[in-house]
């Protein structure tokens, strides 16, 4: 059914626009909806190093003096959210700290974030705690003693390979022993879930250098892996053209990269990792919350919202999309003055069940039960991709296939209303046309 593979993978829907719509002001001065799960994002946009492929909204900024105003911005951030009727209202299902590497962060700096976030919010009794950070810095004893002490559960790290020449063309700084450490420190303090990030579609990349990456991922035990196809959008044009003189190995053809997929899920699926969503592999049965509240909450569900906090922290309240300032400095003097500190939003969906529909995919499953997601998909859509087995249908659910997980990208975007899918068409016209955009995740 599918000719070429969909280059973008896209994890908030509605998708961005260029300036914040009229509306979304008066949402967060309204409650939250009975039973609408909730949670935080918290963004560290800082990193010590910057990866050669990264598309986020990241900084590097040796003088470290610029966190501490950072982290008191942060702070301000987070109260305000919290006094918004959409703030008060809310009980926090699940917070998130994403970057960048919050891990970069001081151990105080840190101590005073968990605090603000506890003193303004409200958090489930169980409530999901995860914490991303790089290596280097992530396996500083005190800065988990922190973590396990305002109860992390999760923490997570790129690892993306273990190719040692990949690393190098990729200015990954941290070493495989840095690496080490964290799993180690990570075990000594008895996280609940150590994950990693990896990534396949590397260049020169075969089944056989890919096999030597997933040996030693197995070998290593972490209990959940993100396992991301790399984008090539962010590379810079220097990176771009060593490719094309050979001097570093060219981007896999889509055959290979298929097949590249296909090696890493069956060995995976050896190793005793389920596939529970899109591009997550796990010993835990189940897909972690942050994801799950992330895409809407799972099989269909639309309506599970993320308060954002932090510069470039993306969220979604009521129906729209929305992204903090991406300039660091641009978000810090809106805090301190007191101003909006919203970027841009998305506009409203047509039926807002439909983000339900758009992130069934990713969930591998739309459940028949939630009827007004699945009134939104053309049912001629349906019909293709059961006749081409990307899809089969069961009694209460419509379930992705082994097959169709090959191309979850497509499927997600044939979901999109009209309206969107020009959106995602000018966004995918920029990227191809200008080389090293950080336009951050879709």
């Amino acid at each position: 059914m599918y000719e070429a593979y969909y280059p973008l993978t896209y994890y908030f829907y509605p998708l961005l626009g260029d300036a914040v719509h009229q509306r979304l002001p008066q949402v967060f001065e309204s409650p939250v909806a009975a039973g609408v799960e909730t949670l935080l994002y918290v963004h560290i946009p800082y990193c010590q190093d910057m990866c050669r492929f990264c598309p986020f909204h990241v900084r590097v900024d040796k003088d470290t003096t610029v966190y501490e105003r950072y982290t008191n911005a942060l702070c301000q951030d987070i109260r305000a959210e919290a006094a918004s009727a959409r703030g008060r209202s809310s009980k926090l299902r699940a917070v998130y700290f994403g970057g960048g590497s919050p891990s970069v962060l001081s151990p105080e700096q840190l101590q005073r974030i968990f605090n603000a976030i506890r003193e303004s919010f409200s958090l489930d009794a169980d409530a999901e705690i995860s914490f991303e950070g790089e290596p280097k810095t992530l396996g500083d004893p005190y800065r988990l003693e922190i973590l396990k002490n305002e109860g992390v559960q999760r923490i997570s790290f790129g690892l993306q390979t273990y190719d040692p020449e990949l690393r190098k063309h990729f200015n990954i700084a941290a070493t495989l022993d840095d690496v080490a450490n964290v799993r180690e420190q990570g075990r000594r303090f008895g996280f609940d879930e150590i994950n990693v990030d990896m990534m396949y579609n590397l260049p020169g990349q075969t089944l056989a250098s890919l096999d030597r990456d997933l040996t030693r991922l197995i070998d290593d035990g972490f209990d959940s892996i993100d396992y991301y196809n790399l984008h090539y959008f962010a590379f810079p044009p220097k990176f771009k053209r060593q490719m094309e003189e050979g001097s570093i190995p060219a981007k896999p053809s889509e055959k290979i990269m298929l097949a590249l997929f296909e090696q890493l899920r069956h060995r995976l699926a050896e190793a005793g990792y389920a596939n529970v969503a899109d591009q997550i592999y796990t010993r835990k049965a189940k897909v972690c919350e942050y994801f799950r509240l992330l895409w809407g909450g799972g099989n269909g569900e639309h309506r599970a919202e993320t308060l954002a906090v932090g510069s470039s922290a993306r969220g979604y309240v009521d129906g729209f999309s929305y992204m903090k300032h991406s300039n660091v400095n641009k978000y810090m003097d809106a805090i301190e003055q007191g101003l909006p500190s919203i970027e841009k939003s998305s506009v409203a969906l047509d039926r807002p069940e439909n983000r339900g529909a758009v992130m069934f995919p990713k969930f591998l499953r739309l459940d028949k039960a939630n009827e007004r997601a699945l009134a939104t998909v053309n049912p001629e859509l349906i019909a293709n991709w059961i006749e081409h087995g990307l899809l089969s249908e069961t009694a209460d659910a419509f379930e992705v296939s082994q097959r169709g997980r090959l191309w979850t990208n497509n499927m997600t975007t044939d979901l999109f209303e009209a309206t969107q899918r020009q959106v995602g068409g000018q966004v995918l016209t920029v990227l191809e046309h200008k080389p090293g955009a950080r336009t951050g995740s879709f």
